[in-house]
């Protein structure tokens, strides 16, 4: 068995009690075991004992009380393979570690000793050295690394994201989702955007998503990530991360439905597709399509393209104008603002007390 796959004991003797529809409290009363212990068994804080073992036989039929002493076994000794790993890592290789991923800004605050952050990083990663982050996250498609990016942050940011979604979302376990159902719910993201009250908005839209069978995260960049937003898959769900790499209603807004662009267009489970800020875009040497198009997404979701030029014509770009227009398209002033500043027909210092920051 490949350490890849060693879970604790008791996560596997969890997933026999569900396959077989008993929970962890009747287990105990048909057992006669303390809940307390079984729960922190079953939580990985307990080893099991052999009379646990051999009552086990009595509920979950087929396996043997020496399966689950081996597994423990093996368990152990990896926990002890890892722990010798660690004693390994010579200060000034933590330290180094330690700036190469970030710890101060992922555990700053907390008063943990190097060893324990290296530890959290790489249960975070999904790692068991920092030897294996080249090659685990070797298809992380990442092509702008001559801008500031870095692959260590991006990664970093993913997996806070993902330990996010069970707090942020509810449960959508028994949600499925379907591309034509979302396509036909689009509208209802274009009401929400009218709402001046950004909190508010986001929540709904959280909601909404939610019923859609998607989840939504918002969770601060890492520094040196430049990453803007993600689709990604959590469990069997697609999932958006947005990064806080944005100020104003207009930045988040167009944000959120370029990341529902990639899901319309682009989605396949379990191939994150990443968004980076729009500098990094533009600079890339390597034309990016399925970013283009969800941009172009975005941009055409929030003002039609024919009345757009014919407003860019009409070239009345003062405070009444954008009014004017952005009634039209059923939008916030702050969104025609923004495309304006983005196309290049007025400075980006103009207008901006249009935005709702």
């Amino acid at each position: 068995m490949g350490d890849e796959f060693i879970v604790h004991t008791g996560s596997i003797i969890k997933e026999y009690l569900d396959d077989i529809g008993l929970s962890p409290k009747e287990c105990c009363k048909q057992i006669g075991i303390s809940e307390e212990y079984f729960n922190n068994l079953l939580n990985g804080k307990n080893m099991i004992t052999e009379e646990v073992a051999n009552k086990l036989e009595e509920v979950i039929k087929g396996i043997p009380a020496s399966y689950w002493l081996n597994y423990d076994n093996k368990y152990r000794e990896f926990l002890n393979r890892k722990e010798i790993g660690f004693q390994l890592y010579a200060i000034d290789e933590l330290k180094s570690y330690a700036r190469r991923f970030k710890f101060n800004t992922v555990f700053g605050g907390l008063d943990w000793d190097l060893t324990r952050q290296a530890k959290e990083m790489m249960e975070l990663l999904g790692i068991s050295s920092f030897e294996q982050f080249d090659t685990t996250y070797s298809n992380l498609n990442v092509d702008f690394m001559e801008d500031g990016g870095e692959k260590e942050s991006i990664a970093i940011w993913l997996n806070l994201a993902r330990e996010e979604v069970e707090i942020q979302n509810k449960d959508l376990s028994n949600t499925n989702y379907s591309k034509e159902v979302l396509t036909k719910s689009l509208d209802k993201f274009k009401l929400l955007a009218l709402n001046y009250d950004y909190e508010s908005s986001l929540k709904s839209t959280r909601k909404l998503l939610n019923r859609l069978g998607i989840y939504l995260v918002f969770i601060d960049a890492i520094d040196n990530s430049k990453v803007r937003g993600a689709l990604t898959t959590y469990k069997e769900n697609p999932a958006i991360y947005l990064s806080g790499r944005f100020k104003t209603h207009d930045h988040i807004w167009f944000a959120l439905m370029h990341e529902i662009g990639h899901l319309i267009k682009h989605y396949t489970p379990n191939r994150p597709i990443i968004s980076f800020e729009d500098e990094l875009f533009e600079l890339r040497h390597t034309f990016d399509t399925k970013e283009e198009e969800a941009n172009e997404f975005a941009r055409d979701y929030f003002i039609d393209k024919s009345d757009y030029k014919k407003f860019v014509d009409s070239n009345k770009f003062d405070e009444q104008g954008v009014y004017a227009f952005a009634q039209t398209q059923n939008v916030l002033p702050g969104i025609v603002v923004a495309r304006l500043q983005h196309d290049g027909y007025i400075g980006y210092e103009k207008l901006n007390f249009l935005k709702n920051r």
